[in-house]
């Protein structure tokens, strides 16, 4: 033992000790940090860092242990065994390096401890081994010395081992790790004899000359680890500083990503996601699996267990798919997330975006194109794909095109503001009835009603509308009142979609033709008529420039003196092909068209100039519609009719309906009133018939009331008729009014109506119509008779 300290303590065996131990706080340096770099690496990066750490420990504690036995006996001549030298540095990399480098990998401290506690045994075993390589003496261990040095190499290690993963204690970790390769080298050696043949100077060169070769090897391979770590930190803070810049893009774009591995685990994501998801952060860490993840993500968004199961299903198939795929998933609070799934080498990585927003607009851009923005009915685009889609199928239906009357009435008087309160109050009343059908505005004050089943059926239901639209609706504290008309058309009478539109539009012109509140079925036939009088209103427009119009004049005769003191100018209209056309077919139309106004300023200018050659006490009637009367051109008319013609203004009579009266009564009467002003004379035609009303004759400056043919054509049988013509006779004789029967076509009227004490009379039995007569004051009764 004194032998061995002497030996120990010599200048030379100094020398060997301190490049030991410089060369084990080198190697403990590196071990420390690449273990730092194990643990804190990704998963894929973490097996280069691990074998780095069991070459760089393994070979430190070899080298540590040969340049010590190399400075403990430099006065004997001592050899080595290669094969078992190389078999102590082999134990040195399995033994030591190996269980330090996998304690990288738990996460518990107790783990890394315990593994740190093998690699300390580790380095009992490869000085035992070590020793067991010295060739050329004999020596003698202690069992005691060599149990203690590895259980203090153990505990030691195990301590350095338990040190914080994720921080690089080296101020500790070192020194134990020192402490632990030494204190087990010279503890066992301490308990160790040698004794062998004593070197001369040669020898203790040539093992002097070994150690420095050995030395030197085993700095080169540790300086290179150190100068390999430090490229590779240089290298990592250069990736570090790119991963800072990643890092803050992938947590402040607008998107959610997540990048999944082909083994099905969290290998990147960002807040956004996090956020998308309803995730606390707590849930979420790299290194997750996927399994853990879409519970965390059901459990945050109140899933039950068979859309947690399915939301996972779609992960893994995501995983298996080679394609690219695009998915939309709609949460209960009305999120919807849009998922757009990208295959990598090694997994899959899904951004997800938030399209709420996006599909609301959508949504409300949509409905927008198909539903009428005031009544929240469908439109007409989609009333146009709906009947397509019907006529696709097989069911019968028909259509119910529905217009309002009056309503133009309603906004002249209250306001578009109440017109358009009334749209939306019969809009919900046609809702209600039809109990979720399908109704849709055509336009304007147009609606149309889709109804499955037969026409039958299609007739009821217009009815019930017809009745349900005319109840009174209260709007701002009014009352208001309109009706409809419709047009009913099924399929099985129209051959399309456009064709089916087209009939019940006619459909709906006849009803309103026949006095409107009505429903009306389109019939066979009624196309043609419409094609009839378009064709009608075609030659209408030309026949005045092609002067297909003349005049005949039907004569009326004064029952005072059985003189002819005036005559009615009547239009007839002879078309080139279609022969004489009744006034009755052509006037309504030319009053729709417009053309009335132009044909009877034509009517007032032949009539005033041929009646300006008749004689002084004869006069002439011209008949003008309310169209004409409404028109602005009305007294320009007349008055230039007169002017060009010479026919003093007392000898032109006006001759108006009660119709026009009722449709515009304020204007009228202003105009009646202008007229009568200049001289003119006033009379009503067709009284009786219309909508009589007694303050027309008390109101209207009239000259002349005619008695409606109707009424004499039964007064000898009718004493209803006789009663009405004995009533008008005396309120004319009481207002100082001139009556007129018309339709006188025997005696016994003719007789009838002198007795009851009418001022006039016309009709065939004094003289049909004919052209402009020549000299009418010799037209006589007797003539006439």
């Amino acid at each position: 033992m004194a032998l061995t300290l002497v030996t120990l303590f010599s200048s030379q065996a100094v020398s060997f000790v301190l490049v030991a131990v410089m060369i084990c706080a080198l190697s403990a340096w590196l071990t420390v940090r690449l273990l730092y770099k194990a643990t804190c690496s990704a998963a894929g990066r973490r097996s280069k860092w691990i074998v780095g750490t069991a070459v760089v420990a393994g070979v430190g504690v070899w080298t540590t242990h040969f340049m010590a036995m190399l400075g403990y006996r430099t006065d004997i001549v001592l050899g080595y065994d290669l094969s078992t030298t190389v078999l102590s540095g082999l134990i040195a990399i399995l033994a030591v390096g190996t269980p330090l480098g996998l304690s990288a990998l738990p996460a518990t401290r107790s783990s890394r401890a315990l593994l740190g506690g093998v690699a300390g045994l580790g380095i009992g075993a490869m000085h035992i081994i070590g020793m067991l390589a010295l060739d050329g003496c004999t020596q003698t261990q202690s069992l005691v010395a060599n149990g203690l040095a590895c259980a203090i190499g153990a505990t030691l290690m195990a301590l350095a081992r338990a040190m914080p993963a994720h921080t690089p204690s080296y101020a500790v970790a070192c020194p134990l790790f020192v402490a632990a390769v030494c204190g087990t080298h010279f503890i066992s050696m301490a308990g160790t004899v040698v004794e062998g043949h004593l070197a001369s100077d040669a020898s203790s060169n040539i093992q002097m000359a070994l150690s420095v070769l050995t030395a030197a090897g085993a700095a080169v391979l540790i300086i290179g680890a150190f100068l390999a770590l430090a490229a590779t930190r240089r290298f990592e803070a250069q990736e570090a500083t790119h991963l800072t810049v990643l890092a803050t893009a992938l947590q402040n774009m607008s998107n959610g990503l997540l990048k999944i591995s082909s083994d099905q685990v969290i290998e990147l994501y960002n807040q956004r996601l996090c956020e998308m998801l309803r995730l606390e952060p707590e849930t979420m860490s790299v290194g997750v699996s996927l399994e853990r993840f879409v519970a965390a993500m059901g459990a945050a968004n109140g899933w039950d267990a068979e859309r947690v199961a399915r939301t996972l299903d779609t992960h893994r198939l995501w995983l298996r798919s080679d394609r690219e795929s695009r998915a939309e998933h709609h949460f209960d609070d009305g999120r919807i997330l849009a998922i757009s799934c990208q295959p990598v080498r090694d997994g899959v990585i899904l951004t997800v975006d938030d399209v709420t927003r996006d599909r609301l607009a959508e949504k409300e851009i949509s409905h927008l194109a198909y539903h009428d923005p005031l009544t929240g009915l469908a439109n007409r685009r989609a009333l146009c794909e709906r009947m397509l889609a019907s006529h696709a199928g097989a069911a019968p239906f028909a259509l119910l095109l529905i217009d309002l009357d009056r309503f133009k009435s309603v906004n002249d008087t209250f306001g578009h503001a109440v017109g358009d309160q009334l749209l939306i109050a019969v809009a919900d009343r046609l809702q209600h009835l039809l109990d979720g059908g399908f109704v849709a505005r055509h336009g304007g004050d147009e609606l149309a009603v889709l109804v499955a089943g037969d026409v039958s059926e299609a007739e009821a239901l217009a009815d019930r509308i017809v009745q349900a639209v005319e109840r009174p609706y209260t709007l701002e504290s009014m009352t208001v009142v309109v009706g409809c008309s419709i047009g009913i058309c099924s399929r099985r009478d129209s051959t399309g979609p456009d064709d089916l539109m087209q009939r019940a539009d006619i459909a709906l012109d006849e009803a309103k033709r026949r006095g409107r509140g009505r429903a009306i079925s389109y019939q066979p036939g009624m196309i043609e008529a419409i094609a009839e009088r378009g064709h009608l209103d075609n030659a209408l427009r030309g026949a005045l420039a092609q002067g297909q119009f003349h005049l005949l004049y039907q004569p009326i005769l004064s029952l005072a003196d059985d003189s002819i003191v005036a005559f009615e100018a009547l239009i007839r209209w002879t078309h080139p092909t279609r022969g004489l056309v009744s006034p009755a077919e052509f006037i309504p139309l030319a009053e729709e068209n417009g053309c009335i106004v132009p044909i009877g300023q034509w009517v007032l200018d032949q009539a005033c100039r041929e009646a300006a050659g008749w004689p002084a006490n004869q006069h002439v009637a011209v008949n003008v519609s309310a169209v004409q009367l409404r028109s602005p051109h009305i007294m320009a008319h007349v008055t230039g009719a007169l002017a060009r013609s010479g026919l003093p203004p007392h000898r032109l009579e006006i001759e108006l309906t009660e119709t026009a009266l009722v449709e515009d009564g304020r204007q009228v009467a202003h105009t009646l009133a202008a007229l009568r002003a200049l001289g003119i004379r006033i009379a009503m035609d067709d009284f009786g018939t219309g909508y009589s009303s007694l303050a027309h004759l008390r109101d209207l400056p009239l000259d002349r009331i005619k008695i409606d043919r109707s009424f004499v054509a039964s007064a000898l049988e009718d004493k209803h008729s006789l009663a009405v013509i004995r009533a008008v006779a005396q309120m004319g004789r009481d207002m100082n009014v001139l009556t007129l029967a018309e339709g006188v076509e025997n005696s016994d009227q003719l007789d009838l109506l002198r007795e009851i004490g009418c001022d006039a009379v016309q009709g065939y039995f004094i003289g049909r119509p004919a052209p402009p007569p020549r000299g009418g004051a010799e037209f006589s009764w007797v003539h006439a008779a």
